[in-house]
């Protein structure tokens, strides 16, 4: 036996007692502690499928239409748009830190038409798609009568809001490499492999996006600002659609120009 074999021998520790410690596996609530500073709340909507209030929040269903105009079209098959979300800020849970205008509704419009396929050939997938209505609209006092005519064409069964449920949210891990926490990568896995669920993919209000491929915040076309997220849509929670392949959507707004919105998705 060499000298180096024999050294090797002298050096190996005991199996029992000079064993070198193991380092503690971390476990999820260390990692949350490390990143606590990045929580937000968010809400989770339980929903009523009988139509209630024009004004009332709501996925799918009827969209309260100002007097005098007709229901959106889309501009590039001229056909009715469908009513995505609808966001009353005085349905909304408080306190919240989205800042939304107490007197304006908020509307999104989609176009689902397959032919010709908007969705394809307007990108809509993309912020500001041509084949996407996101707008603000002021908010009557009371609940006009002509809003409550026959539905438009074209939507989904009305689910309206009801009653929220709140939740921590905390953000997606490439998210907070950019900030301050700077997660290792034995962190990271953590955050992965746990049942967290963190972000929250779901229908929620507020709270961090759910990104199915990279951080994809849009920039105010005014200011340049990235936009706050507002209102997430899964594919078939609430809304009878689907993303792509059961993509994750966005609703986004500037903290500046209320009255700009953008809508994105992405799947897998």
């Amino acid at each position: 036996m060499s000298i180096f074999s024999k050294m090797k021998q002298w050096l190996k520790p005991s199996p029992v007692n000079g064993a070198p410690a193991q380092p503690k596996a971390l476990s999820p609530d260390e990692v949350l502690q490390k990143i606590n500073v990045y929580k937000r709340t968010t809400w989770v909507p339980v929903v009523d499928e009988e139509e209630q209030n024009i004004l009332a929040s709501k996925i799918g269903g009827r969209a309260y239409i100002p007097s005098g105009e007709e229901h959106p079209h889309c501009p590039n098959c001229h056909k009715e748009l469908t009513l995505f979300l609808q966001l009353n800020p005085q349905d909304l849970p408080a306190p919240n830190d989205l800042d939304l205008e107490p007197e304006q509704l908020i509307q999104l419009f989609y176009c689902t038409s397959k032919e010709p396929h908007c969705e394809v050939e307007c990108e809509a997938y993309f912020p500001f798609s041509k084949s996407v209505l996101a707008r603000t609209l002021p908010l009557p006092a009371t609940a006009p009568q002509d809003s409550l005519a026959v539905m438009a064409p074209r939507q989904f069964p009305e689910q309206t809001i009801v009653e929220w449920i709140e939740h921590e949210d905390y953000p997606d891990w490439h998210e907070m490499q950019v900030g301050d926490a700077q997660l290792s990568s034995e962190e990271v896995e953590v955050l992965e492999n746990s049942e967290l669920g963190i972000p929250k993919a779901a229908d929620k209000l507020g709270g961090w996006p759910y990104w199915v491929q990279s951080v994809e915040y849009p920039l105010c076309p005014e200011c340049g600002i990235q936009m706050q997220m507002i209102f997430q849509l899964d594919s078939k929670h609430h809304l009878p659609y689907m993303f792509g392949d059961m993509g994750v959507a966005h609703l986004h707004q500037c903290r500046l120009h209320k009255n700009r919105l953008a809508f994105g998705w992405a799947s897998y």
